[in-house]
């Protein structure tokens, strides 16, 4: 005769109650605030240091052996820039930026990813896009 097995439950969430998530959340900022930093900014976490190195590897080697989309470039610069990096110091680690045509239509795609996402200007620069005010569309003539 086989043996039964028995259903076992598990706890949803993984990481604790919400009260407990919330708790070591405030403690982290707590810590953060109190213990100072580097005079360029706030000590970043462990956490926070390894999402760092993590996006800087991207940019220079890509992901999974194949070089980033434009788009995800633009959105680690910016994750990057909103960490305290700049672009010189990216630049310093290795990061290459690339160079894409800037032709009108490229242009205007690039203006309207700008308004959806709302990236920082300088994240554009990681692939050669200097961000200008955005194309005014011509009005188009009425007949009489």
């Amino acid at each position: 005769m086989a043996a039964r097995k028995r259903a076992t439950t598990k706890k949803a969430g993984g990481r604790g109650s919400p009260e407990a998530i919330a708790k070591r959340r405030t403690a982290r900022q707590l810590n953060a605030l109190l213990e100072g930093g580097t005079k360029e900014g706030p000590k970043l976490d462990g956490r926070t240091e390894k999402r760092r190195k993590r996006l800087i590897q991207e940019l220079k080697e890509g992901k999974r052996g194949e070089a980033l989309k434009p788009v995800e470039a633009v959105s680690h610069t910016n994750e990057l820039l909103g960490l305290g990096e700049s672009l010189a110091s990216l630049k310093r680690q290795g990061v290459k930026p690339r160079k894409f045509d800037t032709s009108p239509e490229i242009m205007e795609v690039v203006h309207a990813t700008q308004s959806a996402y709302g990236y920082a200007e300088d994240a554009w620069k990681i692939i050669g896009i200097t961000l200008d005010a955005p194309p005014e569309k011509k009005a188009k003539r009425s007949r009489k």
